[in-house]
């Protein structure tokens, strides 16, 4: 086991990372995240304290690949179109056959959110992703691609209920075909808006 001060803190992060989203968090061990992070258990615990902060450090580091894409989302000149870029970014992921487990803040969702700290972290996790699809709408309706009064909350509202559905449906049958019919379905949606 290497020495406490000389490893990758970032490194195993990552690697913790990866058992805890194909184990969950009840499912994990202290000795697997140890073992993945080729550290000894002590040396887990100094350096990152319990179980549960350790799976809150790499849920943070999960959501921040994630808050790229959203806010790449924001930055471009069409929303609409960049709304629709995000989407296909997202079914492109879902559609991936080698990503067998799904998203990692879904599965905190659905295996762990009666621990009311995950529950709250996702809670949080899942408030930034509909204000950043708000932000992206209400742009639409400045730059004239959708019509002045949409109720810009309730269709962020359904768009990230739509992203966790197709997240959900990566689990059971991850192709390209049913990822495209989503991503249409949910732009159709959103451009009846439109002006």
């Amino acid at each position: 086991m290497p020495d406490i001060l000389h490893f990758d803190k970032g490194e195993a992060l990552e690697k913790m990372m990866a058992v805890f989203w194909q184990r969950g968090f009840k499912a994990t061990t202290t000795r697997q995240l140890a073992n993945s992070a080729g550290l000894s258990e002590s040396s887990l615990f100094n350096t990152f304290g319990n179980k549960q902060a350790i799976y809150e450090r790499t849920l943070d580091l999960y959501t921040g690949g994630h808050a790229h894409l959203l806010k790449k989302m924001q930055q471009g000149d069409s929303p609409l179109a960049s709304l629709r870029a995000y989407w296909e970014t997202i079914a492109g992921f879902a559609a991936d056959k080698s990503r067998t487990n799904g998203c990692m803040i879904t599965n905190a969702a659905i295996m762990d959110a009666e621990n009311s700290e995950i529950a709250d972290f996702v809670k949080r996790s899942f408030r930034r992703q509909e204000n950043a699809f708000k932000k992206t709408l209400d742009k639409a309706v400045d730059r004239g691609e959708l019509k002045k009064g949409t109720d810009t909350r309730a269709l962020a509202k359904f768009l990230l209920h739509s992203t966790q559905g197709i997240r959900v449906m990566s689990r059971l049958s991850p192709d390209t075909k049913t990822m495209k019919n989503i991503v249409d379905g949910v732009m159709s949606a959103v451009e009846k808006h439109k002006i």
